[in-house]
């Protein structure tokens, strides 16, 4: 069947996988914060939740779709034409784990509940070695939310600074925002954690944009 929403159209076969309208919000807002230009990895695709807004709303570059499920692959691939965006996404179907992909995105979304905890380090892997922006979904309880996104983010930069590259091991990691997404559970929230990696400032090799 087809779903459409926001002027986007989704596919999906009922029978074997899910429509998720709680996440319109978000679905919206990283349409919104989507730089034209970027290139952004999805870890977690699913049928295109977050991957067809980044590519008709945002305007990306391009998406690298990452999806183990194959009914959200075929349905993804389908949606993918039918929003004529097929030209500036690859679909890389299978476990995120196999990514061999590296140092070459602006962003990176992990849209995986409860938590997209194993994702990380392929997060910090994918992401320019000069920085950018990791999109981060987790359930915590809604009064824990700011000790959450520092979790998260301690956790993230302490895997930059385990990383084999210089200057990913010097980046600042600081959440920049916390989006509330949905009621997960009773007194547990669905929230997206957005984090900011970036080099502290040194000389003109280093875009303005991407220092500290």
């Amino acid at each position: 069947v087809s779903v459409k929403e926001s002027g986007i159209t989704y596919r999906l076969d009922v029978t074997r996988s899910m429509f998720s309208a709680g996440n319109g919000t978000e679905k919206k807002r990283v349409g919104e914060i989507c730089r034209p230009g970027d290139v952004v990895v999805d870890l977690y695709a699913g049928i295109g939740y977050f991957v067809l807004p980044y590519l008709v709303k945002g305007q990306a570059k391009h998406v690298y779709a990452c999806e183990i499920n194959p009914a959200s692959v075929e349905a993804l691939r389908q949606a993918l034409v039918i929003n004529g965006v097929q030209g500036r996404c690859t679909v890389h179907a299978g476990n995120n784990e196999g990514l061999e992909l590296q140092d070459m995105a602006d962003r990176v979304n992990l849209g995986l509940l409860p938590s997209s905890e194993q994702g990380w380090p392929i997060a910090v892997r994918v992401l320019q070695p000069t920085g950018g922006y990791l999109h981060v979904h987790g359930n915590c309880r809604q009064d824990e939310i700011k000790a959450y996104g520092e979790t998260v983010r301690a956790a993230v930069e302490a895997l930059a600074r385990a990383s084999s590259s210089l200057e990913k091991r010097q980046w600042i990691v600081s959440v920049e925002h916390i989006e509330i997404v949905k009621n997960y559970a009773p007194r547990v929230k669905h929230v997206v954690v957005d984090l900011r990696c970036c080099v502290p400032p040194s000389p003109a090799s280093v875009e303005p944009e991407q220092q500290c």
